[in-house]
Order: structure tokens, then sequence, then C-alpha cells
């Protein structure tokens, strides 16, 4: 009776081992698609994504741009205004257009036949002969007309360049510039969709493809499959609708294949079933071994073997998870008493590393994104040095020590006509992206409302109205402008918040520069600011930072500090090197020698104006 009874256990247990294996099988498998579809789903939204960033980052870049491009061709328009004479005087209009800093500049007659400029073989060209120039002639009759084009082929030579043009003021006509889009054609390369598809990675061994409407492949991990159509990839299947999952053999395998639409593109992610599959294989032999251990157990009756084998595995096991779980993903689960556990560990060993995977992808996307916006940022700023290599009385250098993080700091410089010379240095509350673009804001309204010709209080009551417009995020800027006049050695500056600059006296002496601190830029709509004037002397400096220098702090946690500022600049004295050059960079010496590699929390930014005397 006990053989019987046993060979009817042994039946039973078989019978149950299989059902529970069946059902189990089938949920498992079940779960594993809807995990791995929901998966591929994930990163196919992050591909989207990162194609409406890319398009952001572009369309702000563009408006950026034509709004810097408006303004110049604005000024110019004013300029020609002031001094007619300027149309039969191709040297000045050379100087003007280096300093407004285009390759081109156009004037035409009432007709629409350019008369003038500085590209001389273009003379007596006719805007109406080509739709791209004749896209100008509204402003001949309009003195409102403003046009910023899309880069396209030139009409006289079909070389790539972009326009703009304003009406003329003086007279009948159109006013253009013209300049070679170099920096947006950069954006538009670090942007191509056919880029973006290789940067992800679905699992382990999955890829994502992006393809158009009409199922060509414009980007892929592997290149071969580019301008190759889905109905090719797929070994002769079509995904209907919008969006769906199907299993389909591929190039290397079945695998799982998960697509969605979104504007123009159709994006599809690619997971290997083998992959999909490996957490249910993996319970599957655990529950297998550990049911076959369960029948052993019960048949036989062996407790030590249950708490050697099975109870001290879990409890190394929750061990493992339990500092994983607290954020040690270099913790390795290594219980080897069994053959299950020898495959759990394995499993959840191999989870762990796809997750570490999955940060360090999302990692690599974030800086990728903090190094555009940095590009960004570093682009804007002028840094050609000298710079200003035919005025001899005056000299300028800036240099500006980066944070890891992307920071709101950032200065400029240039002349409003021959003799006025305009310095600003500003630092934007936060970090990251959105502090970089309201830096370029902030940057390009202060620039344009300067070359107006209005002064610096109006520059910045303006430059405050319209950073308050709009303004959500409730950012702000602290700057400081300078407006100093090269024939008489008068400053005229006005305070937005900003640290007090210092002046550097031709007999080595250093003092603060008397200062009203107003309101922040983007703090309060209608504040009025108080514009200050002090005469400077041959050799006297203006010593101009960001908050980055005082307060950059030591290993030790102590700041840098105003009082040493003043005390390092007292000390360098004209017989080291009396230039603009030497004492913004012997200040960054000082400031990194006294952090002595502690990283900065921010941007350390300098500018020195040395004024030499109208000579």
């Amino acid at each position: 009776m006990r053989k019987k009874f046993l060979l009817w256990l042994l039946f039973f247990m078989m019978v149950a081992f299989i059902a529970a294996f069946y059902v189990s099988y089938t949920i498992q498998s079940r779960q594993a698609y809807n995990n791995a579809e929901k998966l591929i789903f994930l990163k196919i939204n992050d591909v989207i994504k990162q194609i409406s960033i890319n398009n952001k980052n572009l369309d702000d870049i563009r408006w950026e741009s034509d709004t810097n491009a408006l303004a110049k061709a604005r000024a110019f328009a004013w300029m020609l205004e002031k001094d007619p004479g300027l149309v039969n005087n191709y040297e000045e209009l050379e100087k003007i257009r280096k300093l407004l800093d285009v390759d081109e500049m156009h004037i035409t007659d009432g007709e629409g036949i350019l008369i003038s400029g500085t590209v001389k073989e273009y003379y007596n060209y006719r805007f109406a002969a080509d739709k791209q120039s004749a896209a100008f002639l509204p402003a001949i009759k309009d003195k409102t007309f403003e046009l910023a084009q899309d880069p396209q082929p030139k009409g006289i030579n079909g070389e790539i360049f972009q326009y703009v043009g304003v009406a003329r003021k003086d007279a009948d006509g159109i006013v253009q510039i013209g300049y070679r889009p170099e920096k947006l054609a950069n954006a538009m390369e670090v942007a191509d969709i056919k880029n973006l598809a290789p940067g992800f990675r679905v699992g382990n061994s999955g890829s994502v493809i992006i393809a158009t409407k009409t199922g060509v492949i414009v980007s892929a991990a592997d290149k071969n499959f580019i301008a190759k159509t889905i109905y090719e990839f797929c070994h002769g299947y079509d995904p209907k609708g919008n969006s769906g999952s199907f299993i389909r053999d591929t190039y290397d395998g079945k695998s799982l294949i998960a697509y969605k639409e979104a504007g123009d593109y159709i994006i599809l992610g690619k997971l290997p079933a083998d992959e999909m599959y490996l957490s249910r294989n993996s319970t599957t032999t655990v529950m297998i071994l550990f049911n076959i251990l369960l029948f052993s157990l019960i048949f036989f009756l062996v407790a030590r073997l249950v708490q050697t084998v099975v109870i001290d595995g879990i409890f190394a096991v929750n061990k493992s998870l339990a500092e994983i779980t607290q954020g040690n993903l270099n913790e390795k689960v290594e219980v080897n008493t069994s053959e299950e556990f020898q495959a759990l560990s394995y499993g959840i060993n191999s989870m762990v590393e796809a997750l570490k995977d999955s940060i360090k992808e999302a990692a690599a996307r974030i800086d990728d994104e903090l190094a555009f916006a940095r590009a960004i940022q570093l682009s804007a700023l002028p840094n050609h040095f000298p710079a200003f290599p035919e005025k001899s009385e005056i000299e300028i250098f800036a240099d500006m020590y980066p944070a890891k993080e992307v920071g709101g700091d950032f200065y400029d410089f240039f002349f409003i006509g021959e003799d006025k010379l305009v310095v600003v240095i500003a630092d934007v509350s936060g970090k990251g992206i959105p502090a970089a673009m309201f830096m370029m804001i902030s940057k390009t309204l202060i620039k344009n409302f300067a070359l107006s010709g209005i002064s610096p209080a109006e520059v910045f009551f303006n430059a405050n109205q319209s950073l308050c417009e709009n303004n959500d995020a409730g950012m702000f800027v602290t700057a400081f402008m300078g407006l100093l006049d090269c024939k008489t050695g008068i400053l005229r500056y006005v305070n937005a918040g900003h640290n007090p600059p210092l002046i550097k006296n031709a007999d080595g002496t250093a003092a603060w520069l008397p200062t009203k601190p107003g309101l922040v830029l983007a703090g309060m709509e209608g504040v009025t600011y108080v514009e200050q004037e002090i005469k400077l002397q041959p050799g006297d400096m203006l010593f101009l930072y960001t908050d980055g220098v005082t307060e950059a702090c030591n290993h030790a946690l102590e700041l840098y500090t105003d009082h040493r500022l003043l005390e390092e600049l007292n000390h360098y004295t004209p017989e080291m090197q009396s230039t603009a050059a030497g004492i913004v960079q012997y200040i960054l010496q000082t400031v990194q020698s006294f952090a002595d590699g502690a990283e900065q929390a921010d941007d350390i930014t300098i500018l020195c104006v040395k004024y030499q005397g109208y000579f």
C-alpha cells in the first residue's frame, strides 16, 4: 500500500506540477510581452521627446539669430538716416559692416535697384529679377516692412546665404544685410534626425529606428538600413494604424517590434525575443527546480536540506536585494547553494546591470543637452582678442571660467559709432538650459536697445520691461552696463543689482566704483534705474566681475570674498603687466589658487577695460 500511495502521490504531484507550470508559463509569457512592449514604448516616447527638444532648440536659435539680424538691419537703416552721405562712402560702409559683424550690406533706390553697398560687383542688380530678392520689394512702399528670410541660394550667384532687410528711413528703398548662417547650420546638423536613433537602445540588445510616414528609414543604429523601408526591415510586413506591436522575424532573429506615429515620422523599437523572455525563462527554471526540490523535501523529509539550500539562500538574496533597493547598485547577488539560486542571482544581477545601463544612457543624454546649452551660451560671447586692434584709446579683455553645470553668466562689449564703447556684464538666476536661454534673450535685448542710441538707464528700463513679459519661470538678471566716451574718458553707467565694479587707477591703487544698486532686471515692471557718471584718466582700468569670483569656495568651505578681491587688485602693481589681459588672468589665477581644486558652483566671469586716453 505504501508503494501504491507513493505512486499516486507522485502522479498527483506531477499533474499539479505540470498544471502550475503551464499556467505560470502562460502568464509570464504574456507578462514578458507586456513588459517588453511597455519598455519599447517608453523608449519611443523618449525619442519623441528628444525630437521635440531638438526642434525647440533649433527654433530658439533661429529666433535669436533673426532677432539679432533684424536689430543690425534697423541699426544700419538708422545710421543711414542720420548720415545719408553713407550711400556714396564705401569705406564707411565697410567699417559699419565690420562693426555689425555681417558679410554683406546693400542699399537700393526707390525702384529696387541696388545702388550701394559693400559688394561693388552687385551694383545695379535689380531685386525684381529673382524670387529670393523680390521678397524684399514691399519695403519700398511700406516703411514698417521687415523680413528675415530662411537660408537659401542668392538670386545673383546661388550661394547659400541668409538675408535680412528693412525699409530705408531716409528715402524710398531697401536696406539689407546678409551673412552666412554657419551657427544655424551647425545646430541643424546636431539636431539632424539621422543622428538620433543610434543614441537610444532598448534593453541590452534592442534598438530604435525612425522612418518617414511613407515607410523610408531615415535613422537607425545599423546604417545599412538607412534609405530602406519598414517593409524590408520587417521581412515583408507593413505595420497598420497609428501604433501597435507584433512579433516578427528580422535580420537578427525573432523580435518584438512596437511602433508609434509622431508627427512626420514613425518610430519603431525592436527587442529580441530571447531578451524579452529572459526573465520568464529564468523564473521558469527556478520554478521547475524549486518544485523538484519541494517534492524531494516532502517525499524524503530532508529538513536540513531545506534549511541549507532554500532558507539560507533566500536570506542571502534578500540581504543583497535590501542593499540594492537602498541604492547600492554595485551589490552582487552571489548565492550558489543551488542551481535555482544561481539562476536567480544571475537574473537579479542582469536586471541590475540593465538598470545601471539605463541610468548611464539617461545621464549621457542629459550631458549632451547641457553640452548643447553650453555651446549656445559660449558662442554668443565675444572671444576674439585683441577685440578692437584699431582702437588705440582702449584695451579690453574678458574671460570666463565655467562651472560644471550650465549657468547664466554673460558679458558683452561693442561700439556705438566711432567713439562710444558699451560694456555689459550680467548673471542670470538659476542653472541649466532655462538659464542659458534666458541669458541669450537678455543679452540680445540689452544689445539691441543699446545700439538704438538711448542712454544706459533707458536701456535697462526697456530691457526690464521686455523681460518681465511672460516671465512665468520667475527668473531675473543682475547686470551692470557702462557707456565710455573714448574722447573724453567720461563713463556713464547703471547697475541693476549686480556686484559693484572696481577702478584700478593708473598709480596702482584700486577702489570700489561708487554705485547705486538698482532692482534686478525682470524683477518688476515699471522700475527706473539711476545713471551715474565718472571721468576716467589715462591708464585707469574698469574691472567688472560676477559673484562667481567673490563666492569661489575652497575645500574648507571658505569664500574668496570682496575684501580679498580688493587686496589682490591693490597687490597687482603696474610693474607686473599693466594690461587688461594681465589683470584678468592674474585675478583668475588667484581665485583658482584659493579654490585649490574645489569644484565651483557658479561661473567665474571677469571683464576689464583699460582707458589709454584719446590721441
